[in-house]
């Protein structure tokens, strides 16, 4: 008997914490926050409660098995390495929504991702881009392949998504397949590995699957017979960014999330043949230089406030940027918005890519446009997302025709349904799906 048990992220976007339980293992996926988590960056920190201070404010799980004993014992929760089974965790990829709770975990717990996301991870620690501190014991696995954990097999499956080194998971178990889809895309560079995902996971028995696209309005998905013609793709962003340069006189600043790095590499690639040099801040080059080592790199002298910069980059300053504006684009963290003071005069338009701040619920983002206003800066909002929309999350359904769905990730998981779906379950937080020779109990 497999006992799949919903503890978070079952109706907001993040925070999926989800375990999976045969005769003798327990594995356990994502463990990140919720975009409406209630992180108060105004309340310190204490550095000897912090998982504890997490679990209390209902960010993280109260879970057995997973904390140091003392942090454990002040929840009333057996720690890692007491319990009967062994316990051990899947991330799906570097978004904060889920692993931005790593730091918390028993530093001996194996955390298995892909190759990518473990050199990606490594780099967030040494940019102290962690909340608490680096978890030592995260093992990269190529994609494609997989591993065993006693009576429990997983595949790690290369996705895409708007982070490198993303991935889903089919986890095989002795009472069948069950497979998760981590956060995907058919709109990235490449499509390919989400529809070669669907093909390997195609007749599981239970689909746990992300529905973020379906959280904003009304949505008919089982009325979807085509893709909107309207949807952008990451090579469009790049062309709209390369129209908007060829137009512009003076500096052009972006703002991309800078797990991104694909589109980084693809956007220094393309800006190049319009004889403009994309300028990093010192950690994106940092985070670039761990993938593509080769790529030509500037880096923001401004931004470089201790950080190492990458051996092959050339330090781009102020002053320079101010002499000769149009043979540059400047990609700005909002952490150095102020930098715009100085380099108003000479900037024509600011390019916001699914940087930070995210979207309206953040009250930085209100903040950030005032600004832009004030400081007579163009915006234009030029995001493009990481996430299936509808038809596509519909086509991903279709094709593994799973003997149940599970949507989650999603504030409207209701609004995520198929004909090929045997049946859909929309567990409650706390609920177990109890798996045994192929069929679902709920």
């Amino acid at each position: 008997m497999t006992k799949i048990t919903f503890y978070k992220g079952l109706r907001v976007i993040g925070g999926t914490f989800v375990s999976v339980e045969t005769d003798r293992a327990v594995c356990m996926f994502d463990f990140g926050f919720t975009v409406s988590d209630r992180a108060d960056e105004s309340i310190r920190l204490r550095p000897d409660h912090i998982p504890q201070d997490y679990v209390r404010a209902g960010m993280l799980p109260a879970a057995d098995g997973i904390y140091e004993p003392q942090a454990a014992a002040d929840l009333g929760l057996v720690p890692y390495g007491e319990t009967e089974k062994p316990h051990f965790f899947l991330i799906s990829h570097m978004h904060i929504d889920h692993m931005g709770g790593l730091d918390m975990l028993d530093p001996r717990i194996p955390v298995y991702m892909t190759e990518e996301s473990e050199t990606l991870y490594r780099r967030l620690a040494a940019q102290s881009d962690l909340t608490f501190r680096e978890h030592p014991s995260c093992i990269g696995v190529p994609g494609g392949q997989s591993f065993s954990v006693e009576d429990i097999t997983v595949q790690v499956l290369l996705i895409d998504h708007d982070c490198v080194g993303a991935c889903g998971f089919l986890i095989r178990t002795p009472d069948g397949p069950i497979c998760y889809t981590g956060d995907y895309r058919f709109h990235g560079y490449h499509p390919d590995r989400t529809a070669a995902f669907g093909e390997a996971c195609r007749g599981a028995d239970v689909l746990i699957t992300e529905g973020v696209t379906v959280s904003f309005g009304d949505v008919d998905m089982l009325s979807l017979t085509a893709p909107d013609p309207h949807d952008r793709t990451e090579a469009d962003l790049l062309e709209e960014t390369a129209a908007f340069c060829a137009e512009a006189p003076g500096l052009v600043v972006v703002n991309p999330y800078n797990r991104n790095v694909e589109r980084i590499h693809n956007l220094t690639e393309r800006l190049a043949r319009q004889n403009r040099r994309l300028v990093l801040d010192a950690v994106q080059a940092d985070y670039l230089a761990a993938f593509y080592p080769q790529d030509p790199m500037c880096v923001y002298a401004e931004t470089v406030c201790g950080h190492a910069v990458p051996e092959r980059a050339v330090l781009i300053g102020r002053d320079e940027l101010l002499r000769r504006p149009g043979a540059y684009v400047l990609q700005l963290d909002y952490r150095d918005f102020y930098e715009l003071f100085d380099l108003k005069p000479v900037v024509s338009g600011y390019l916001h890519m699914d940087g930070a701040p995210l979207g309206a619920y953040d009250p930085s983002y209100g903040k950030m446009l005032m600004q832009l206003e004030a400081m007579g800066i163009p915006f234009r909002s030029m995001g493009l997302g990481g996430h299936a929309r509808p038809y596509y999350l519909k086509q991903m359904v279709d094709l593994i025709a799973p003997k149940v769905l599970v949507p989650l990730h999603s504030q409207r998981p209701e609004q995520v349904a198929s004909r090929c779906a045997g049946r859909r379950i929309l567990p409650e937080e706390g609920q177990t799906l109890i798996l045994e020779k192929g069929e679902v109990k709920a």
